[in-house]
């Protein structure tokens, strides 16, 4: 055995000097699956959330259309995978390389609710769904309202981000 570590069965010799070899070892050897209870909760509630959801789809058959769902959730995980996660990543990546580390926390919030608040009323936005013959279906500026939603994400977020420039000054002077 070379001091490299060519063994692929070698635990490597790393001690904290908190816990002995034994634990060392079982940490590593079991390193992604041990699971609490917070994870199997959300499991369960997951599956029978999907169990749910394709048996609406398959006892309402000439409603649902079987075939046309299934095409359209294709569509959007390719979507999804294809356009929405490299923007996001990208943006993420953007943030954290230029933003000042004060600012990093205040941006991610802002980031992260604009962009729920916006994607949750996109369809509300465009109209989509609004029928002639029924004025009282949508029936508000729901652009306007979204501005407005927008200008309190950014006006609380830019007290955070004062907050935390603060906090930083104070702490460097």
């Amino acid at each position: 055995m070379s001091a490299q570590g060519s063994d692929p069965d070698e635990i490597p010799a790393v001690s904290l000097g908190t816990e002995s070899d034994a634990e060392l070892r079982r940490k590593l050897e079991t390193d992604g699956e041990d699971h609490g209870i917070i994870f199997w909760i959300g499991l369960a509630v997951g599956w029978v959330a999907i169990i749910i959801g394709l048996f609406g789809i398959f006892d309402h058959g000439p409603q649902a259309n079987p075939l046309k769902v299934f095409r359209l959730l294709i569509g959007l995980n390719i979507f999804n995978d294809a356009v929405v996660v490299p923007l996001v990543l990208g943006l993420a990546s953007a943030v954290h390389r230029w933003a000042p580390r004060w600012l990093m926390a205040p941006a991610q919030v802002w980031l992260i609710i604009s962009g729920v608040v916006s994607l949750y009323a996109y369809p509300l936005v465009g109209d989509f769904g609004r029928k002639p013959s029924q004025p009282s279906e949508l029936p508000f500026n729901y652009a306007h309202n979204l501005l407005i939603v927008l200008g309190c994400v950014t006006l609380f977020c830019a007290g955070l981000a004062v907050r935390s420039w603060r906090r930083q000054r104070h702490t460097t002077a």
